[in-house]
């Protein structure tokens, strides 16, 4: 089936990765008459054939011109039957469908549709379903409208991700370092599914060429085991062949690539959720490049998690919780089931009280930036989201770094569990 889609609006790529075979055994079961509408409720994919019915249904095009085309197309004794479905549509349940008859002549040998929007976080995939015989409409209809629909929500869901990370990925090239454009990048790794719980890595690299910035798809290793993130990987110190829930220990970390050594620092955002690495060569950090580019992973982590904060899937809501300080509290829970869906009770939390203008801000200098820092403004303190750190390790090593170097009041480590059973 061809499909058309897009970027999301402001990203410099779409997804590499379009919805193919689940889309393909939908349209053989009600057809290709389909378009999927993202937050502002605009198509970002659509299937030709759609427009023999709906004209306007092209890239762009929003769910209210739809809305008057069925006000239009209807017979006028649908009038309050229409108005009823779209009460029901903004009720946002996971499927909402229902069949209209049209116009006598409206369209040409069809006297009903049938129209499926399926709810996802993110907006709606519409499915319309043209026909003479109501009856038959309806059981097409059901087939979706009783069905879980796993595999399609799952690849809709991935794809949908992905888009978002391409837009997240732009805020990114958009503000990359002039001086490092010449000589390094920005890389990510993604996942497609494979069957017997096996997965596709690929890795999307990100350069300059000719002033403008290309990205080039390679295609990876096969992993036959899958973690929420969809790639696999192991802890240091774990036996051969074993692996984590959580997230992986991240720092810079050299390699070779041709004849010189890259260092790669990790980008994320807001401390939270891995974006991807920057490789640069080690000859570009001379001379107070090594700063400069420090400066610049700290400041983009918290320009990407204010950039996120536009985006609808479950993805990245947990931005949700940002505020210009850090994270609000309440995201603690959250936010630790992110980092760690199997552990995240025994993560550690590093408790500050601020005692003057700038303590907090301190500890936001001196932390690393993959450490979440929550801020509570009615209890002038704040916290930080210690990973891959023992309460052990917390309170003989982290605890005696932070008290050298800050004015803030630095309280004993805590683990999630303890600190919520105690708010």
């Amino acid at each position: 089936m061809i499909l058309s889609h897009r970027p999301l609006k402001g990203a410099l790529f779409g997804s590499a990765f379009p919805p193919g075979d689940e889309l393909e055994d939908l349209a053989k079961v009600l057809g290709s008459n389909m378009a999927l509408f993202y937050h502002s409720y605009e198509i970002i994919l659509s299937a030709p054939p759609l427009r023999m019915i709906w004209p306007e249904g092209v890239l762009g095009s929003s769910i209210d011109r739809f809305r008057s085309f069925m006000e239009e197309a209807a017979a006028p004794a649908e009038k309050m039957h229409l108005k009823a479905f779209w009460a029901h549509l903004k009720e946002e349940k996971p499927v909402t469908s229902d069949i209209f008859l049209l116009r006598s002549g409206f369209l040409f040998d069809t006297s009903v549709l049938g129209i499926v929007f399926l709810g996802f976080s993110w907006g709606r995939l519409l499915v319309v379903i043209p026909g003479e015989d109501p009856a038959r409409v309806r059981e097409q209809s059901a087939r979706l409208t009783e069905s879980p629909a796993t595999a399609l929500r799952g690849a809709l869901d991935r794809w949908v991700e992905d888009m978002e990370a391409e837009f997240v990925v732009t805020k990114l090239l958009e503000q990359f370092p002039e001086e490092f454009r010449g000589n390094s990048g920005f890389s990510r790794r993604t996942g497609l599914p494979l069957p017997e719980h096996r997965m596709q890595i690929y890795e999307l690299y990100y350069a300059v060429r000719n002033r403008k910035w290309h990205r080039d798809v390679i295609e990876g290793e096969i992993s036959e085991g899958v973690t929420q993130s969809g790639l696999t990987w192991k802890r240091p110190g774990l036996k051969s062949g074993a692996t984590s829930t959580g997230t992986p220990v991240l720092r810079e970390r050299g390699v070779r690539i041709g004849n010189e050594v890259h260092i790669r620092f990790s980008v994320f955002v807001g401390g939270v959720h891995l974006l991807g690495e920057i490789p640069v060569p080690v000859s570009a950090l001379a001379g107070g490049g090594l700063v400069r580019m420090n400066r610049f992973i700290r400041e983009i982590s918290t320009a990407l998690v204010s950039h996120t904060q536009s985006l609808t899937s479950s993805h990245f809501r947990f931005s949700r919780f940002w505020t210009e300080r850090g994270f609000s509290v309440a995201g603690v829970e959250e936010i630790a089931k992110i980092i760690d869906p199997a552990g995240w009770r025994n993560l550690v939390l590093l408790p500050f009280w601020e005692t003057g203008p700038h303590s907090l801000s301190e500890v936001k200098a001196a932390c690393r930036v993959s450490d979440p820092f929550f801020y509570d403004p009615a209890k002038n303190m704040g916290a930080l989201l210690l990973r891959d750190c023992s309460e052990w390790h917390a309170r003989n090593v982290v605890v005696r770094h932070f008290r050298n170097r800050v004015s803030a009041h630095v309280e004993a480590p805590i683990t999630v569990g303890r600190f919520l059973s105690g708010q």
